[in-house]
């Protein structure tokens, strides 16, 4: 059995269970503590009023997707975020994961899951 890689085909999970084990590596910590690196992935787009009504977010929010990565430059996560003027982050205030590298393989969230 060969290693995957973060771009292998993933095991899909329900929102629940790939955002339990996200808390669980404490991803989001790791990055605000500087022990991961965080980019944009090229979809940072304003919010658009209904978009903004419909996520409960205040003007000049911004919808965002993020690559996480270790100091090396391996990713280990996908999220999405609202991002609001202010820099905070809006929804739970945290942000909400799409795809995770562990140890041995490869999460990604679908809603049909």
């Amino acid at each position: 059995m060969t290693t995957p890689s973060f771009w292998s085909e993933p095991q899909w999970v329900t929102s629940k269970i790939i955002q339990d084990k996200f808390n669980e590596c404490q991803y989001y910590e790791k990055v605000r503590k500087g022990e991961l690196h965080q980019r944009l992935l090229g979809y940072d787009n304003h919010l658009g009023q209904k978009q903004r009504q419909r996520a409960q977010e205040p003007k000049c929010t911004r919808s965002q997707m993020i690559l996480y990565s270790t100091v090396h430059g391996q990713p280990i996560a996908i999220v999405h975020q609202y991002k609001r003027k202010d820099g905070s982050l809006g929804g739970s205030g945290r942000p909400d994961p799409k795809r995770l590298f562990l140890t041995d393989e490869v999460i990604a969230f679908e809603e049909s899951v």
